[in-house]
């Protein structure tokens, strides 16, 4: 495995001056029911000399699962999609977004028939809603959901009657906004004033009825690790969620960090961040 890792790192190596430099590449492999299981037996999505994969997202429409992620030359990131079938990549990257600013983070998720994303759009202190036209690779800017900050990695889900906005806003602080349908107005949640800590790290997930929310753990450094956080108590008026498990970049040689986890009933993807020396 370590000099699979080392190889990958060969890969996508960007030619820069600098004396070393930040990739990441996404790990997926088949989920097993109700635990997240050994991480270190995976199939890489190795990206192309010059780029990175990252913030990875599974999404299963018409029984097809699709995923979803940054594809960054340094300079811009875009979303791509590929198609998993049986633990493995069967399709080349395809772009699904490209917009005049960077894009991550691309939490893509189905309401009743239609299929939705909101992407990170830092840049324009807005989170806003696409829906798909044509899925997977044809999206329209349905509305704005929030605006006036600096949005970091917003994930938007439906629990008890209520659709959910988790989004980070001074890189690391916790916002939750709620709405009674996705046409409505996203009001502020009270722990808005608390300035916490718990930047998302991918979309929520159940495990054993369990409802859990990966959060990145920023405490040594960016994107260091991701906490697996059970959501004990969401309402309109309290939130409480406590940790429930981490996992740490030890699931391949070499990694320096690992900061985005998604997962369906078929599979699981997350990314590795490896710092590799540049020489001039």
């Amino acid at each position: 495995m370590k000099a699979l890792i080392l190889s990958i790192a060969l890969v996508f190596l960007p030619a820069y001056s600098e004396e070393k430099i930040f990739s990441y590449f996404i790990a997926i492999k088949k989920n097993l029911p109700d635990e997240i299981g050994d991480l270190e037996t995976f199939t890489p999505l190795v990206p192309p000399k010059g780029r990175f994969y990252a913030d990875p997202f599974i999404c299963k429409y018409e029984g097809v699962n699709y995923l979803f992620f940054e594809d960054c030359n340094y300079k811009k990131g875009v979303i791509s999609y590929v198609i998993l079938d049986d633990g493995q990549v069967v399709t080349s990257p395809s772009l699904a977004l490209e917009e005049g600013e960077h894009l991550s983070f691309p939490h893509v998720f189905q309401d009743d028939e239609d299929v939705y994303m909101t992407p990170e759009t830092y840049r324009s202190r807005c989170v806003f809603l696409y829906k798909a036209v044509k899925f997977p690779s044809k999206w329209k800017r349905e509305r704005v959901l929030v605006r006036g900050r600096h949005f970091s990695d917003p994930m938007l889900f439906k629990h008890n009657g209520y659709y959910w906005l988790f989004v980070a806003t001074k890189m690391e602080r916790l916002s939750i906004y709620y709405a009674k349908d996705l046409k409505s107005v996203f009001y502020p949640h009270p722990i808005n004033a608390l300035s916490l800590k718990g930047r998302n790290a991918g979309p929520v997930f159940f495990m054993k009825e369990r409802m859990i929310r990966p959060v990145m753990d920023c405490t040594k450094k960016y994107g260091k690790a991701v906490i697996l956080k059970e959501i004990m108590l969401l309402t309109t008026t309290e939130f409480v969620e406590r940790e429930f498990s981490r996992i740490e970049p030890d699931w391949a040689p070499e990694l320096e960090g690992t900061h985005t986890y998604s997962q369906n009933e078929d599979y699981l993807a997350y990314d590795g961040e490896i710092l590799v020396p540049v020489s001039d």
